[in-house]
Parts: structure tokens; sequence; C-alpha cells
């Protein structure tokens, strides 16, 4: 880990990594290469550039940081740098491109053989070892597109990511305790009773003659023994006593707490009990409900259909009524017409009748009269029947009219 400065060492690092490398062959002068911008490059031949600087997301777990004085600090910020090394050579046209070419290739050769940047090429004040540095393998449109971002043509150019390099942060902590306070004589220490059980095995008397002298200090030992028995037992049946008493204690509570169940239980199945009637309740009203709904929408429908068939009766009579409405009036048609053809029928004898009348009149003149009333009667003559003409086109006019007439009625009957 490294202070907020670690991005300017690692640039110096690689500045001195390839001056001590560059320099002399291919290049004559240490100063020649450097830290640049894209487009403001100087002198420089080989140029170095951070264009990108990301989050180190290789998924490694970050912990606080315990310091020397017990203290914790918060984990440091993991970053990855990348560099971009251009080589822009000042020689003539015609060695211009071998040169970079042969410049580049030595700066790929020293990354290669120094895949960590050495400590003796860091800055003194630099608290980092073992930086990786790695070949970046950036497609072509790639590499343009920074250059465009830079305002600048492309050139000869390697791309190179360095890290993960870590930040630490200022932010420092005092642990937390993990137990506060101990309360006695609560239930964070209760203590408990232990009993213990001791088997004793009964030794048998043996009479022989070694041991008849000592029986009476074997007499004195029975009575320590007898007595030490008897405190034993006494101080069992005060352990068995309390054992006892916490055993009627527990089992005391535990009908307590059974007794109070019970009364839940009943009171339990009896709002069960009182849930299903008041549900069994509703279904029948809600089948009551329903019920009456299907008979007053079957009622509905009934008196809708008894309408819809009444209104149809209805308009059957009326369409019959106009039926038998239009034929009276065809008839009349009819009757009209053969009307107007009787009386055209009579009115032409009467003309014929008239032109008889005037053709014997004529015919009784004496031929004295000459041509000229012979002509005048010939005109007369020829009114007389454009007049007769004229009226019968009219009274066939009418008549055509008329039966137009009829005939848009019954349309609109």
């Amino acid at each position: 880990m490294a202070k907020y400065t670690i991005i300017s060492d690692i640039g110096r690092g690689i500045t001195s990594l390839l001056r001590a490398k560059l320099v002399p062959e291919p290049i004559d002068s240490a100063e020649k290469i450097g830290i640049c911008e894209p487009k403001e490059r100087g002198d420089y031949i080989v140029g170095i550039h951070t264009y990108d600087i990301k989050e180190d997301t290789s998924g490694q777990r970050r912990d606080p940081v315990p310091l020397p004085d017990g203290n914790i600090q918060d984990p440091p910020a993991m970053l990855e740098l990348y560099y971009m090394i251009s080589v822009c050579s000042k020689a003539q046209i015609d060695v211009k491109a071998a040169e970079e070419s042969r410049v580049i290739g030595r700066v790929i050769q020293v990354f290669k053989d120094n895949p960590v940047i050495p400590q003796q090429y860091m800055p003194p004040d630099a608290r980092i070892e073992n930086i990786p540095i790695s070949l970046l393998p950036i497609e072509m449109e790639e590499k343009v597109k920074i250059w465009t971002m830079f305002g600048e043509s492309y050139k000869l150019s390697v791309f190179y990511v360095v890290g993960p390099v870590a930040i630490d942060s200022e932010i420092v902590r005092k642990p937390q305790r993990r137990v506060e306070t101990v309360i006695l004589g609560t239930m964070q220490h209760k203590p408990r009773k232990i009993v213990q059980f001791e088997t004793r095995i009964k030794e048998e008397e043996i009479e022989d003659e070694y041991t008849e002298s000592g029986e009476e200090n074997e007499e004195d030992m029975d009575e320590e023994d007898m007595d030490e028995e008897n405190e034993e037992e006494e101080i069992d049946e005060e352990l068995s006593e309390d054992t006892e008493e916490e055993m009627e204690e527990n089992t005391e509570e535990n009908s307590d707490e059974e007794t109070e169940e019970e009364p839940g239980l009943e009171s339990e199945e009896e709002s069960e009990e009182e849930n299903l009637e008041e549900s069994e309740e509703i279904d029948e009203e809600l089948s009551e409900d329903t019920e009456e709904e299907m008979e007053e929408n079957t009622e509905e429908n009934s008196d809708e259909e008894t309408e819809e068939e009444t209104d149809v009766e209805s308009e059957e009579e009326e369409n019959s009524e106009e039926e038998e409405s239009e034929k009276t009036e065809e008839i009349d048609e009819e009757e009209d017409t053969e009307e107007n053809l009787e009386e055209e029928t009579e009115e032409e004898p009467d003309v014929e009748s008239e032109e008889e009348e005037n053709s014997e009149e004529d015919s009784e003149e004496p031929e004295e009269i000459g041509k000229e009333p012979e002509e005048n009667n010939e005109e007369e003559n020829l009114e007389e029947t454009e007049n007769n003409e004229n009226f019968s086109e009219e009274s066939d006019e009418e008549i055509e009219e008329e039966d137009d007439e009829n005939q848009e009625e019954g349309d609109e009957t």
C-alpha cells in the first residue's frame, strides 16, 4: 500500500527504467524520454502518456487493515493504471520509420524482461514493491479511438496496464469491544447445582490370628466410619430433598402452563366453530340472493321477449296495412289510366267527324273560288291535326307523370 502520490511515482519509475535501458542505444540522450501529453510532446522521442485509471475488478477481498497501535484502517482503493508509450522520431523521412520501429522494439523488450518495475528505479519515498506491468492486446480500432480522443492522428505506440495498486485510506477507527459489561446475579450468570454420587464397597471382616489383637482399633475405626456415613447420608438426603423440590416446582410450572394453554386451545376451537357457523350463514345468504337475482333476471327476460313479440306483430300488421293501401292505390291508378284512354278514344272520333264535315263543306263550295281557298282549307286542316297531336302528347305526358308519382309514393311506403 502507498500514499496518494503512487500514480506519479509509477510514472517516474517507468521513465527511469526506459532511460536506463534505451540510452545510449537506440536513443543518444535520456532527455528525449519523458512523461508528456500526446499533443504537446516537445523534443521527446519516446513519450509516456497516462490515458486511463480504473478500479480493480479482480474480486479480491478488501478487509480493514489493523494498525500497530490497535486501531483499524479502512480498506484501501485498488486501482489499475493504463499507459500509452509512443515513438516520434526527429530523423529524416527516409530513415524515420525504421528508427521508430527500432525504438519501439527495444521498449517492448525492456518490459518483457521486467514484468515487475524494479524497486531501484522507483522514487526513494515510494512505499511499494513488485508493481506488475503487462502489455495490453488492443485492436487497431481502439488505438485509433484513443489517439482521436487526444485530437491527434495515429502514431506508432504500445499500450500497457500497471497494477493493481493500493492507495491507503486516511480513515482510522478504534476497534469495537465484543463484551461491554457483565452483570452478576442476573440471567447473564446463573449458577447451577452439581449433584455428585459416590459408591463405596463394604469390606467383610476376616477372623484370623493376625486380626484378633487389633479388634479394639477396628471397632474405633468402625464407629468413626459410621459417623462419617451418617453425615454423608444426611447431606445426600438434603440434596435429594432440594432436587425433589426443584422437580416439583418445575412440574407445577409445566402444569400451570398446560392449564393456561388448555383454555386458550378451547377458546381457539370455539372461535373456529363460530367462524365456521358465520361462514355457513354467509354462504346461505349469498345463495339465496343469487337465486332471487336469477329469478328476477328470468322474469325480466320473459317480459322483454313478450314485448318484442308484440312489437313484431304490430310491425307485421302495419306492413300488411301498408301493402293493402299500396294495392288499392295501384288499382285506382289503373282505373284513372283506363278513363284517360277512353276519353282519348272519344276525342279522336270527334276530330274525325269534324274533318269530314269540313271536307263536305269544302266540296259544296263552287269550284270558282279557285286555288286560294283550297290552300286555306289545307292549312286549317294541318293546324287542327297539329293541335290534336299536341293535345294527345300532353295527355300522355300527364299520364306518365301520374304514374311516376304513384311509383314514388309506393317506394316511400
